[in-house]
């Protein structure tokens, strides 16, 4: 089965409002930018997942991740971690809150499957499943999806260049040869992600379902 995510661009400060008259109370809610807007679309459009990338200097990716979450309600969001960043067993129970309210949506996105990530994976893991570890009210649900950008079966593409007709393409040629998560970038444009989800997916010949003869 072949997933498709969506990577959210960089994030960029926002654009300040209009300027009020001084004698106008401001109660206009801050500029989310567009990562709200292309999580949602990517939820509607029907693709497997969103991925938070890790920033150093932007937002927490788990805190990033739990604010789309609530706003979609089917696609995978993963959070964009680095080893050692926070302790494995306090990002464990962090993440083990948000799988509670999110239905198990929540997933872990690492650029470099090295021994040190392993590492922090598998002993963030045991503390998540050893008696003495979670609470038993969080330890009930689903350990995090975790994905490895450099894993053979998946694979990070710069697709938007292209037309609808070389995307598709290009997804088969890769999922032809054994990667089944697609970690695609995209713009500020949600328009674009439904795009994927409209045009490429239904493109994807190894999606359709086989035509049987006899």
């Amino acid at each position: 089965m072949t997933r498709i995510h969506i990577v959210l661009p960089p994030y960029r400060q926002p654009r300040p409002p209009v300027a009020l008259p001084d004698f106008v109370t401001d109660i206009r809610p801050p500029d989310p930018g567009p990562w709200p807007a292309l999580a949602r679309a990517a939820d509607l459009a029907g693709l497997a997942g969103v991925i938070v990338p890790f920033d150093p200097q932007g937002p927490e990716s788990l805190v990033t991740a739990a604010g789309l979450l609530r706003t979609t309600r089917h696609v995978e969001v993963s959070a964009g971690l680095r080893p050692w960043i926070a302790t494995p067993q306090y990002t464990a129970k962090l993440s083990a809150s948000l799988q509670r309210f999110s239905g198990g949506r929540l997933g872990w996105y690492f650029e470099d499957g090295n021994a040190e990530t392993e590492q922090f994976v598998t002993t963030a893991e045991e503390f998540w499943q050893r008696p003495d570890g979670l609470p038993e009210v969080l330890s009930e649900h689903a350990f995090p999806l975790v994905l490895f950008a450099d894993s053979a079966s998946c694979i990070r593409l710069d697709l938007r260049a292209l037309s609808l007709e070389a995307k598709v393409t290009a997804i088969e040629a890769h999922a032809q040869a054994g990667v089944s998560d697609f970690f695609l970038d995209v713009g500020d444009d949600p328009g674009e992600v439904y795009r994927l989800g409209e045009y490429v997916l239904p493109l994807l010949s190894f999606e359709r379902e086989p035509n049987y003869v006899g």
